[in-house]
C-alpha cells in the first residue's frame, strides 16, 4: 500500500499551501505495513516517531503525520 506523510505545524494543525489550500505532503512510498512506511519516513525526513504514526521533526518544531493512500482520501 501507498504511504504519504502530512506535515504538522508547530501547533498540531495540518499545514496547507496558501494559494491551493491544498495539504502539504510528502510520498514516502509502497510498503506492506504501516510500521515499515513510519520507520522509512522517520528516516527520509529525520523525524522520530511520537505516536502511532505522528512523527516529530528533531530539529524545528512540527512534524508529519504518516497515512496510507485510503487514509488519506478521507482527510
Amino acid at each position: 500500500m501507498m504511504y504519504i506523510a502530512i506535515e504538522l505545524g508547530p501547533d498540531g494543525g495540518m499545514r496547507t499551501f496558501p494559494k491551493t489550500v491544498e495539504y502539504r505532503t510528502v510520498e514516502i512510498g509502497e510498503f506492506d505495513s504501516k510500521d515499515d512506511a513510519v520507520r522509512n519516513a522517520c528516516h527520509q525526513l529525520n523525524c522520530r516517531q511520537i505516536f502511532r504514526g505522528v512523527i516529530r521533526r528533531l530539529k524545528g518544531q512540527g512534524g508529519y503525520m504518516v497515512l496510507n493512500t485510503q487514509d488519506y482520501a478521507q482527510v
